[in-house]
């Protein structure tokens, strides 16, 4: 059966697989090293046998050479025969003969057969006597070296044998001492990394020995003490803020989790407190970003202390908490908890010798401990202090289910936005500027809707912020100036050339320096005038892009468009503002419009703006007239232009035009006593 890949436990067959490697490639390299060595020495000692043999045969030929060269010249040829007879017993020996001086066979000893035979020795022999010596006849002794060949093919055997022995003795004694030197010590390192690797914990290699593997080992022992301490701090570091020293949102993550798989009690309720500071980028921009570090320190602290031992505060990044109580009775334990932490909150504090009383908003989410939802308690806190921040600051929303619905209808929409635009469902609809005195009809302000297929008409106070957090603010400044110039077209068309068409335009838009190219190039696609336009810009917009505006504006009204003022007077510091930027226009608020005639502080402020307005040679414009007496009312104060329901509501372009057939056409003088741009066309 083959073993599951990446097993932990296949490591420590890998281990001693090296001292097998090792092993099997030093065995047989000894082995042959020594049978070479053995053979080289065998074979030296049987060629200095095959010598020794030689010439003992040699001698043996001349003495009996000697022996024999009487008996044989005077032919006693049995002596001869006795004397070659004496020499048999030498087993080397295969057989002997004595040839006479003619070469005549005399006798003939054979102790083998022939086949025997490797090698031949003669000699002559010499018979002397007195004066004479004559040649008698010779010797010859045939001789074998089987012998030898067996006693070094048996000593060869022998050594083979032997080798084999001790090579295998060599690789048990190599075995045990690799696997006692190397393989264990390897063995105990890795042991202590898969170990490791499982936990995340330090565990020491347990090898004592005081060799290079024994310092190796506490070399590893010592880093891995090293490593997991560092380890451990990044774990910290990963799971905590570095600021406020709380946990992090991956740690929030974590803990739901756990929570929501663990469950707990089932008649326990948890309260999920998400925590967002009101104003601080305030803060941050008036004592500095040190000052709003403190502020965040000063704040977990607090929440720590606010709290009991078992329940968990973290920050999840730059002004936004979160407070968790394991268990409440009810909803209104929890909402009570959550009173407390605001005003744990709330509590003043000194930054840079000054008092700051600092000001929060919680959304606040309860459910079962055994509620699958558990994890998502994040997002359903978020949806309940996303209406506190935008209905009430400073307060604790408990999220209910028509702020869920309110949630999943938001959401939606803004997933629709892309389809929005795709299917053209985004409409502009049109209100009529007016005359206070002739009540003609001398401009429209472009207003956007949304003709959603299943929620139906949606207003822009509901969307619009949806755009700006999905990045669609320029495509939707395009796709209305785009329609504003169609209906430029349209109205010159129906005889109203005259009337000029206003624009809203997001702060955003203030920041790119292609509008005024766009707008231009817009223009000339439809053969319109610039100066037909008018930009609505607010208070807001101009504080936050001080520069960028400046220089946008000045480029837009170089075109010939006019620059108006939105919503005037609820915004900062208005008064400044009116000298800074290139301004044609101002629009009252309604806010100030509301309560007129019966209201003498709004008839004194929207008197001071009339004289305020005539004194720096701006047009003024009232928004939200809904009755003749608010329209008496500002006529008598001042105000040239309003709009508002009394004259007209917001409708499609093809309904405005049918409404302006049935009213005269505005005379050229309308034109006359309205603002007067020339286009600047200067680099």
């Amino acid at each position: 059966m083959n073993e599951p890949e990446g097993n932990d436990e296949a490591a420590p067959p890998r281990l001693r697989s090296v001292v097998r490697a090792m092993i099997w490639a030093t065995v047989p390299v000894l082995l042959l090293v020594q049978l070479l060595a053995s053979a080289g020495v065998e074979a030296s000692s049987f060629w200095s046998q095959i010598r020794q043999l030689d010439a003992r045969m040699a001698r043996v030929a001349e003495s009996r050479a000697e022996l024999i060269a009487e008996p044989l010249w005077k032919m006693r040829y049995d002596q001869v025969t006795g004397v070659l007879n004496e020499i048999m017993h030498d087993e080397t020996i295969a057989a002997a003969a004595v040839y006479d001086d003619t070469g005549a066979a005399i006798a003939r000893v054979v102790a083998r057969p022939e086949g025997q035979t490797v090698a031949e020795v003669s000699r002559p022999i010499q018979y002397s006597n007195g004066n004479m010596a004559v040649q008698a006849g010779r010797i010859a002794i045939a001789y074998s070296h089987a012998t030898l060949y067996a006693d070094t093919g048996s000593r060869m055997v022998l050594l083979l044998v032997v080798g084999l022995l001790a090579t295998f003795a060599t690789l048990i004694a190599m075995r045990i001492s690799a696997n006692i030197f190397i393989g264990r010590p390897l063995a105990a390192m890795m042991s202590a990394i898969q170990r490791s690797k499982q936990d995340g914990r330090a565990y020491p290699a347990d090898v004592t020995s005081a060799n290079e593997f024994g310092q190796l080992a506490r070399a590893f022992n010592a880093m891995q003490h090293t490593t997991s301490g560092a380890l451990d701090r990044l774990g910290h570091m990963a799971a905590h803020d570095p600021l406020t020293g709380l946990p992090n949102r991956r740690s929030l993550t974590e803990r739901l989790a756990v929570a929501s798989r663990d469950g707990g009690r089932p008649d326990a309720l948890v309260a999920f407190c998400f925590i967002d500071l009101d104003d601080f980028k305030g803060i941050n921009d008036t004592f500095g970003h040190e000052a709003g570090d403190q502020l965040l320190v000063h704040i977990s602290q607090r929440l720590r202390r606010a709290v009991e031992a078992e329940d968990w505060v973290a920050r999840l990044g730059g002004d936004e908490f979160v407070v968790i109580r394991p268990e409440v009775s009810n909803e209104a334990s929890a909402h009570a908890f959550a009173q407390q932490v605001l005003a744990a909150i709330s509590e003043p504090i000194r930054l840079h010798d000054k008092q700051v009383v600092p000001r929060a908003s919680i959304g606040l989410a309860v459910r079962r401990a055994d509620d699958p939802e558990l994890s998502h308690l994040p997002t359903l806190a978020d949806i309940a202090l996303y209406h506190a921040k935008s209905k009430a600051p400073g307060t604790v929303a408990v999220l209910d289910e028509a702020l869920q619905r309110d949630y999943r209808r938001r959401r939606d929409l803004e997933l629709a936005i892309p389809t929005g635009f795709a299917e053209g469902q985004f409409e502009v609809w049109y209100q009529s500027q007016v005359d206070l005195e002739s009540h003609d009809v001398v401009g429209l302000e472009a207003l956007i809707r949304w003709r959603h297929p299943e929620h139906g008409v949606i207003g822009p106070a509901e969307f619009l912020p949806l755009i700006e957090r999905s990045g669609n603010n320029a495509r939707l400044t395009r796709y209305v100036l785009t329609d504003a110039c169609w209906a430029l077209q349209r109205l010159a068309a129906a005889g109203r050339p005259q009337i000029r068409i206003a624009i809203n335009l997001p702060p955003s838009e203030l920041a790119d320096h292609s509008l005024a190219a766009e707008l231009r190039a817009t223009c000339a696609r439809f053969d319109v005038a610039a100066s037909l336009l008018e930009l609505e810009i607010t208070e807001g917009s101009l504080i936050n892009n001080i520069a960028s505006a400046s220089e946008t504006l000045h480029r837009l009204r170089r075109l010939g468009a006019t620059i108006a003022l939105d919503d005037f007077g609820t915004g900062y510091s208005s008064l400044a503002h009116l000298r800074r930027f290139p301004l044609d226009k101002v629009k009252i608020d309604k806010a100030f419009i509301n309560e007129i005639p019966d209201s003498a502080e709004d008839k004194a402020i929207v008197g001071v703006i009339a004289s305020l307005a005539g004194t720096l040679g701006l047009t003024l414009v009232a928004e939200g007239i809904e009755r003749a007496e608010q329209a008496a009312a500002m006529r008598e104060m001042g105000v040239r232009f309003g709009q508002g329901y009394f004259y007209q509501r917001p409708q499609p372009l093809d309904a405005v035009l049918q409404w302006l057939e049935t009213r005269p056409a505005v005379e050229s003088r309308v034109l006359a006593d309205s603002p007067s741009i020339a286009p600047e066309f200067a680099a």
